[in-house]
């Protein structure tokens, strides 16, 4: 029962301190769920935006990562309904 509510508290404390304007490299694999190592090449290659203030650790915008991850947006069920109406088209023609 206490290690249950010791992880739940862990938990709302991460929870937490997501709340920030500025993630550093724990918080912003912890937010968008990608490994260090991943989060390093996607730095790397310049592919999110980050910022190193003091030379060393690197820090992410919130709104930063919120645009990086909305981006390459899916389409939804829509894209069936656009394909079937196309293949009717060609079948009528």
């Amino acid at each position: 029962m206490g290690n249950a509510i010791l992880q739940e508290l862990q938990e709302i404390k991460q929870l937490l301190a997501l709340q920030k304007r500025v993630l550093n490299l724990n918080e912003f694999c912890t937010y968008t769920g990608i490994s260090k190592a991943y989060a390093y090449h996607l730095t790397s290659t310049g592919k999110v935006k980050f910022y190193r203030p003091f030379g060393k650790m690197i820090y992410f915008d919130v709104e930063d990562v919120v645009e990086f991850l909305k981006q390459n947006a899916a389409e939804t069920s829509n894209v069936k309904s656009k394909a079937n109406k196309y293949f009717i088209e060609q079948l009528n023609k």
